[in-house]
């Protein structure tokens, strides 16, 4: 029996619908077009494809400005090692306000590190009451070196800028937690040493660079100015031995009043030649001034102090 079929006029959609996979014939040349069509698209925007755009959101370290506090220097009292060893019940009580300012928030009322500050630590601050643990040791010079230096990996700041005698009554009011282990003059001693706890400390003043800087151009367009107005009078000055000596050795004007206003020679006009003679050049004299009589020197410098003031 021949099984051959004839070939259809027209499509019977309806046969279709019966027999969808006759549609492949027909769909097969639409995907490999739309396919083809990506590629092309694909490789021609590649660049535009492989470009990343990240957004961030972190500050530019380099914008940021952080300056120096404005602080008052002086001298912070010695230490009494012997109250260190052996505190009083007011060296105590003083600590447990320094305590209660200073570190309550962090390691709570009884330190045993529950205070609200101390939540959002990614390393819960110490409880005093423990014995293990801790990073530098619990004697009191070890304690001391925690106050001084902190410990930045655990979120603990330094505390150099409180006075060392009240950073020892904070540990003395810590110690009253629990048992520590007994101060020794072996710990006071290295201790001592390394800090000059009891000789004292001198603080020099500190002011904030911004102010620093308006300051030194403050004084560098006084100077200037000063300079300006000093080289005016020269060609000013009539019939002055002074100024006929400044004119003949002269090489750089700005170098000697710079030299002589930096030199403070109004003190002094021994000091004020034997530093220009030492070297002539960089003071902004000729090597001639050399041979200058000490009359001569006392003219020349009698007539720098007038045009300098």
């Amino acid at each position: 029996m021949n099984s051959y079929k004839k070939p259809e006029d027209e499509i019977k959609f309806r046969e279709l619908l019966k027999n969808p996979i006759r549609l492949f014939g027909w769909i097969f040349p639409l995907f490999l077009v739309l396919i083809l069509a990506l590629g092309i698209y694909f490789v021609k925007h590649l660049n535009d494809i492989s470009f990343n755009v990240q957004t961030v959101d972190v500050p530019d370290s380099t914008f940021i400005k952080k300056d120096i506090e404005m602080k008052k220097g002086g001298i912070i009292a010695a230490v009494d090692l012997e109250l260190v060893k052996s505190p009083t019940p007011e060296f105590i009580s003083k600590g447990k306000e320094l305590f209660d300012a200073n570190c309550k928030s962090c390691h709570g009322d009884n330190g045993i590190g529950d205070g609200p500050a101390g939540a959002a630590l990614v390393k819960k601050p110490r409880n005093f009451h423990s014995t293990d643990g801790w990073t530098n040791g619990r004697n009191i010079d070890q304690m001391y070196k925690t106050l001084q230096e902190g410990i930045t990996k655990n979120g603990m700041p330094a505390y150099e800028y409180i006075p060392s005698s009240d950073r020892f009554a904070i540990i003395s009011y810590i110690r009253t937690f629990a048992k520590f282990p007994e101060i020794t003059y072996d710990q006071l001693i290295p201790l001592d040493a390394a800090y000059n706890l009891s000789s004292g400390t001198t603080v020099p003043n500190t002011i904030p660079v911004e102010i620093s800087e308006n300051k030194l151009v403050e004084e560098s367009s006084s100077q200037n100015d000063l300079l300006l107005r000093s080289e005016s009078k020269i060609f000013t000055t009539q019939e002055n031995p002074g100024a006929d000596l400044l004119k003949k050795s002269s090489v750089d004007y700005n170098k000697i009043f710079s030299t002589f206003i930096r030199s403070n020679a109004s003190v002094s006009m021994e000091k004020y030649v034997s530093a220009v003679l030492a070297n002539p050049i960089s003071a902004g004299f000729k090597p001639t001034v050399a041979q200058f009589s000490k009359g001569e020197w006392k003219q020349l410098y009698d007539y720098l102090k007038t045009v300098t003031m």
